[in-house]
């Protein structure tokens, strides 16, 4: 045989046995859910949830992840009161954690048992990547992971997951107590008084104007559903806004809170009427956390304000106040939190700004977001908002906040493969992941 017959025949040795081994895991995200819209999978001979698994490849060997089905409405979003088990819908979701993925399973995976696989990679903007694979059984599935993220007590109002603990005020819209836990570098103490809220619109009405006041104290909510899951657990709540006797009470709608293993965010959708823009004269508001003094001493950053400042020493460097941000972080012995707030791009586009809210007086220790020239608000109807509350693990340094806002700017992107198609079905999809 030629030498050029015995190098071709060494190259190709090689390459099937590269195209046999597993593609090693590069993506490196701690804080993000990945969330699969079921019709990613295309046409599934089984809808039902039971049958299904999710595993990562470790080691050469799968793995079962946390993962759950979430039934969606006509709006996207999470169906709460409905059943731990339930036939797939084109819309429903599929959530699970991308630092829970691992690496490529070589070609033609399938664990023993199965009859059906699907790939589910993971890529973020550096093309970074991550693998799990979403798994059938016809009969006898083995058992799921065993580990639940988070949970969320009805009774209590209150969230807890191995990082963080939060507890909600019974009937308004506040938090009562935030709690970084020992496995986050925390010390297990409630570092809150409560979160506050004031708000301030001016109306122009007929020839006068109408300043009214509300504030945390003025929101009504009342839970009507819980969906606990291994991944995540969802609260949705009716919320009024009540102004006193002489003004009816405001309906305000819909609100739900995603909670997860190192976070909890709240999407809202604000509405805005065509009357309320034309007649708007002047706005102001404030969302602050107000801390307990045992949680003391403690040092605040934001996006503005890289340097930081300490609560209870008197700094003579002001911190700047009216500069957009979208995030701010505390960090003391009882915890390093981050505390984002994403608001639509063309309210910036606007002139419409994030302010730093730092207090450290007589009144207490707080810190939080104003909103800045919120009468050039341009465009009447829905404008979508995110909150978003971070545990960091241990004390925070600069930098620390990347991986944590890359969930909220940059997110995950997913490309759905069938290795092992349902009987006479196939499916590939694209969309992006976050929850």
């Amino acid at each position: 045989m030629r030498a050029g017959g015995w190098v071709a025949m060494v190259l190709g040795a090689v390459l099937a046995a590269r195209s046999a081994m597993a593609t090693p895991k590069t993506l490196e995200r701690l804080h993000d859910p990945v969330v699969v819209t079921t019709a990613a999978f295309g046409s599934l001979s089984d809808r039902h949830t039971a049958n299904w698994r999710l595993l990562r490849f470790d080691a050469r060997e799968p793995v079962p992840i946390p993962f759950q089905f979430d039934q969606v409405d006509a709006r996207g979003d999470v169906i709460v009161d409905g059943p731990a088990e339930f036939a797939l819908g084109a819309a429903d979701q599929l959530v699970f954690m991308a630092q829970d993925t691992g690496d490529r399973a070589a070609h033609g995976f399938g664990p023993p048992g199965s009859d059906a696989v699907f790939e589910i990679e993971v890529v973020d903007a550096a093309d970074e990547r991550g693998w799990a694979y979403l798994v059938h059984y016809a009969e006898h599935p083995p058992p799921r992971s065993a580990e639940r993220y988070v949970t969320y007590d009805r009774e209590a109002h209150r969230a807890r997951s191995p990082f963080y603990e939060v507890e909600y005020a019974a009937t308004r819209n506040f938090f009562t107590g935030l709690t970084v836990l020992p496995a986050a570098g925390g010390s297990g103490r409630n570092l809150l008084r409560q979160t506050q809220m004031l708000g301030r619109p001016t109306f122009r009405l007929l020839l006068a104007d109408l300043t009214l006041r509300f504030t945390e104290q003025n929101s009504i909510i009342a839970v009507d559903g819980v969906r606990n899951g291994p991944v995540r657990a969802v609260r949705r709540v009716q919320l009024s806004v009540d102004l006193g006797r002489y003004f009816p009470e405001l309906p305000s709608g819909t609100v739900y809170t995603h909670h997860y293993r190192t976070f909890y965010m709240t999407p809202s959708r604000m509405g805005v009427p065509w009357l309320v823009l034309k007649t708007l004269r002047d706005f102001t508001f404030e969302n602050v956390v107000d801390f307990r003094p045992e949680a003391m001493p403690m040092r605040y950053w934001d996006g503005a304000n890289l340097e930081g400042v300490a609560w209870t020493e008197r700094s003579e460097r002001p911190l700047r106040t009216d500069v957009d941000h979208d995030w701010w972080v505390h960090s003391g012995e009882a915890g390093t939190m981050l505390h984002a707030f994403v608001v639509p791009a063309e309210w910036r586009e606007w002139g419409i700004s994030r302010g730093t809210v730092f207090r450290d007086d007589e009144r207490g220790f707080a810190a939080g977001y104003s909103l800045l020239n919120m009468t050039r608000l341009a465009r009447a109807g829905s404008h979508e908002l995110v909150m978003a509350d971070v545990v960091l693990a241990g004390p925070y340094t600069p930098g620390d906040e990347e991986q944590a806002m890359a969930m909220l700017r940059s997110p995950l992107r997913t490309e759905v493969r069938a290795v092992i198609p349902p009987a006479g079905a196939a499916a590939t999809g694209a969309q992006s992941a976050g929850g």
